[in-house]
């Protein structure tokens, strides 16, 4: 079942790939970050509402908020911001492909920041990710 929910994933995100570059030609990149930002944020709101409440959010630390917090800022205001610029310059299918690159800085930071070393397989798959994308983003 978890193969079945990344190829889910994996096709979620091509589609997001494709209409995102569609719909960031007529917007620029910083206000279509942030009406992704804000349409994410409501649609995960309502959920959220529907579903358990705000009660849990209750119970979370000052610093799991903090951390929280930061990724998210990381992860949407930095990172999509650079992905709709990467879109634009290069396409979605390129930009899609080199994002297939994040196992690699996901590995190196991990390792650099709380000591968490791959073992040497999953190392292995990560080298076969990079080769692979360099492949696909070759002219």
């Amino acid at each position: 079942m978890g193969i079945l929910w990344a190829m889910l994933s994996a096709l979620g995100f091509a589609l997001f790939q494709v209409v995102n570059r569609r719909a960031g030609l007529g917007i620029d990149v910083l206000r279509a970050t942030f009406l992704l930002i804000l349409v994410s944020a409501l649609i995960l709101l309502g959920l959220a509402l529907a579903t358990e409440g705000l009660a849990p959010m209750r119970q979370l630390s000052g610093q799991a908020l903090l951390a929280f917090s930061l990724a998210g800022f990381l992860h949407y205001v930095l990172g999509w911001t650079l992905l709709g610029l990467s879109q634009r310059r290069v396409g979605a299918a390129r930009a899609g492909a080199l994002v297939g690159i994040s196992p690699l800085f996901a590995m190196v930071i991990a390792w650099i920041l709380i000591g968490e070393r791959l073992p040497l397989p999953a190392l292995l798959g990560v080298l076969m990710v990079v080769a692979g994308v360099y492949l696909v983003s070759r002219d």
